[in-house]
């Protein structure tokens, strides 16, 4: 069992985690929150690598880190500490179906081979982990290797902390999410899409109690006028003698104090409404992807296109039409990018054709966000676009740039805010067709989520390729191109 109790942590001036409480069984769990809300430093306290301000951390047993890029030697057997015993190296890669010679090369491994080496590293070691941190174990996962890391992690016999933006494999293995929120950390049972649906009731009453908030407002402000007048009318009315003028005197204070009392009361309870503060969820900004809708028109054909490089060195004939949304699947090095860059017009055939319809405007999201100029500032960027100067500002705003990032140059933004700034500035360009190699790579779950929707209501046409499975589903994808087996069908 692992138990954080009423942790809090800050830098600076800046709380980051504030009376945090987590116990930890037997059990599979998913830490997520946006870029930036403190899952790095609660992973770190986790492992022991920083002391909370406050609070108490228990721990009974080993804690293992399986980081997001770790740090691989020359040879598999150069990726283990030299005291460890051979026989507990031979048990780790045996549990991870890790089959290769201890003297095979890392960098000749697939990324699903990493992944099962990176896991090794920690099942090795003298103590074996009871809680096992993974920290964005899906990345560059291809469909089988991700079928093996959801067995592995049921299947493991401690407690498993997920930090993932990869909402299937969430929904596939976890039983409990952890949402960390301003400094809180927020409990839900269930899997990613009961989380969402219990976020979505919370937002609806949130903005049922705001509203009703309001119309209580209206209400008293309404009510103490007439309060006030009423005490103005009565003082008028007050049957005036001169004969008998401490009588009059006495009903008017009397009369004064009750209003007044009645009047304090009904103020004091107005300005406890004035501090009503919109949800979050009202506040949102949508991204809006405006796009030239062709209905049947072609928009690129491939004819017999061959790559020397590739190990199947004829890539599978294929159309895009109108509205068509055509993912592209298939292992890692299966030529999937390779595929998007020639219909991006960035590499030529070795051999066939590659067919742009007239007149099409294509817009290409990489997998390196090569698509900025690294001599201009993000504002700079975006304004290449020719875009009026709001519609730049509501679309970096809806994607989560914030006004001081646009004035730097992309490499003093993070990866996340590089991918951000480079669909920013596709959506900004009014395509006919967009090419998205893994576009939510690097990017938080609200930032992915406010794309699927954009995407979703985009009247052009996509060619794609994710290991995002919730992305993919959340588009609308009409057709499917498996590379390694040549294949294409249509998605009902």
């Amino acid at each position: 069992m692992y138990k954080l109790t009423h942790i809090y942590k800050s830098f600076a001036d800046k709380q980051v985690l504030s009376d945090i409480n987590l116990t930890l069984h037997s059990e599979v769990v998913a830490l997520i929150g946006e870029n930036g809300a403190g899952k790095t430093t609660l992973l770190k306290i986790l492992l022991g690598e920083i002391e909370p301000d406050d609070g108490r951390v228990q721990q009974n047993g080993a804690v293992g880190y399986v980081p997001q890029h770790p740090n691989f030697g020359k040879t598999i057997a150069d990726c283990f500490d030299a005291t460890i015993e051979q026989w507990r190296i031979d048990i780790a890669l045996e549990d991870v179906r890790l089959e290769k010679p201890m003297s095979f090369l890392t960098s000749k491994l697939s990324g699903g081979q990493k992944t099962r080496l990176s896991i090794a590293m920690v099942l090795a070691t003298n103590n074996q982990p009871d809680v096992l941190l993974l920290d964005e174990p899906t990345n560059n996962l291809d469909a089988e290797a991700l079928k093996w890391l959801k067995f592995f992690v049921k299947n493991f016999r401690g407690a498993v902390v997920i930090v993932s933006h990869d909402r299937s494999f969430i929904n596939d293995t976890a039983t409990k999410i952890l949402e960390l929120s301003d400094g809180k950390l927020n409990i839900y049972p269930g899997d990613y899409d009961a989380y969402k649906d219990q976020k979505e009731l919370e937002a609806e009453q949130a903005l049922a109690a705001y509203e009703a908030g309001l119309e209580e407002r209206k209400r008293l402000q309404k009510v103490i006028v007439g309060k006030r007048s009423d005490s103005d009318h009565t003082h008028k009315h007050i049957k005036r003698s001169d004969n008998d003028k401490a009588q009059r005197d006495y009903f008017k204070n009397r009369v004064t104090r009750g209003l007044g009392q009645q009047v304090r009361a009904l103020q004091t309870r107005l300005d406890q409404l004035d501090d009503l503060e919109k949800p979050d969820a009202t506040k949102s900004y949508e991204v809006t992807l405006s796009g030239k809708s062709h209905d049947s028109k072609l928009l690129i054909k491939f004819e017999d296109v061959e790559m020397d490089f590739l190990a199947k060195k004829k890539l599978p004939n294929l159309e895009v039409n109108g509205r068509d949304r055509v993912r592209v699947c298939g292992v890692n090095g299966s030529g999937k990018s390779t595929l998007l860059r020639l219909a991006a017009g960035i590499l030529q055939a070795d051999c066939g054709d590659v067919i742009i319809g007239q007149n099409i405007s294509v817009g290409y999201l990489s997998q390196d966000t090569d698509g900025l100029d690294t001599q201009l500032t993000a504002i700079e960027n975006l304004e290449q676009t020719e875009a009026h100067i709001t519609d730049i500002y509501r679309e970096a705003r809806a994607l989560g740039l914030k006004p001081d990032e646009l004035k730097k140059k992309p490499s003093e933004l993070s990866r996340g805010q590089q991918t951000k700034l480079s669909f920013a500035k596709l959506l900004l360009s009014r395509h006919d067709l967009l090419i998205l190699d893994e576009p939510t790579n690097h990017l938080d779950i609200p930032t992915r989520e406010s794309i699927e929707r954009a995407l979703h209501n985009y009247q052009g046409a996509m060619l794609f390729t994710s290991h995002d499975e919730y992305f993919a589903q959340s588009i609308r994808v009409t057709k499917e191109i498996n590379l390694d087996i040549g294949e294409k069908h249509e998605k009902q």
